[in-house]
């Protein structure tokens, strides 16, 4: 069973022991199809889960306390954070919700089992699949939906992840968001009990998303940051899948699921 993992403060100067991870966030990047601007999300949560026993380290002065601690927690992993005096209360306020998640399921539940070369090409390309919600695991032996290799012959990421989420249909895919193109999801199983982690990387919250998981679910507990517990609505059951409503999605939401 999973419990909190609290990212700890960083005041050392050595972090050769650590992964250097990126501080996660998101920016605005010219459209090359028309003559606007997309959100590109800055996350690690591909590299998390590509490495999950590795222990990381990220220099987040100047950005989002919060949403880097929302990251680790979701993946399980160890993460140490560089920050400046005027970031504790941030801190202290993610710890502390952090502390009231109780115990959850640990295994990944993952629609892709991917082999992965530890090149820079398979790892854009795992940070596309994270980034569209195509829950995947590298565990060597992992059961899963669809078999995928991840090298250093990919060439283009986009084409890579489209054409995984072609191989494996809508229909198979565990879990589906609408209502948000910048939340990033993560699943864990264990016998009848779901554990969904939603991680929202905008700066406003996302109004009322549509949630949707494989699976019949009787009850859906939701804990999010800066509100506490939060009752979802409009809950139903559709052939093999359960959908549902979040209220409203801030930053980050821990909901576990009991199956029929």
């Amino acid at each position: 069973m999973l419990l909190a993992v609290i990212p700890l403060l960083f005041e050392g100067t050595d972090t050769s022991k650590f992964v250097t991870v990126r501080a996660p966030g998101i920016e605005m990047r010219r459209n090359m199809a028309m003559a606007t601007s997309a959100p590109w999300v800055d996350s690690n949560i591909w590299q998390f889960r590509r490495a999950p026993s590795k222990s990381y380290f990220s220099d987040v002065t100047g950005k989002s306390v919060a949403l880097a601690m929302a990251e680790a927690h979701s993946q399980g992993v160890e993460l140490a954070l560089r920050t400046t005096p005027d970031q504790r209360k941030e801190y202290e306020a993610m710890a502390a919700f952090l502390r009231t998640v109780p115990e959850g399921p640990t295994a990944v539940w993952a629609n892709l089992a991917v082999t992965d070369d530890g090149s820079d090409a398979a790892g854009e390309a795992l940070n596309l699949l994270s980034r569209r919600n195509l829950l995947f695991t590298t565990k060597p032996g992992a059961k899963a939906d669809l078999k995928l290799k991840a090298d250093k012959s990919i060439t283009n990421p986009y084409d890579f992840a489209q054409e995984a989420r072609q191989k494996l249909g809508e229909d198979k895919r565990l879990v589906r968001l609408y209502g948000s193109e910048i939340t990033i999801a993560d699943l864990r199983r264990e016998g009848n009990k779901v554990r969904l982690s939603l991680i929202q990387y905008g700066r406003r919250p996302s109004d009322a998303p549509r949630i949707r998981v494989r699976g019949h679910y009787s009850n859906v507990r939701a804990l999010v940051y800066g509100t506490g517990e939060m009752q979802v609505t409009d809950l139903t059951t559709d052939g093999a899948y359960t959908e549902f409503t979040l209220p409203s999605l801030p930053l980050y939401a821990v909901l576990d699921l009991t199956a029929r």
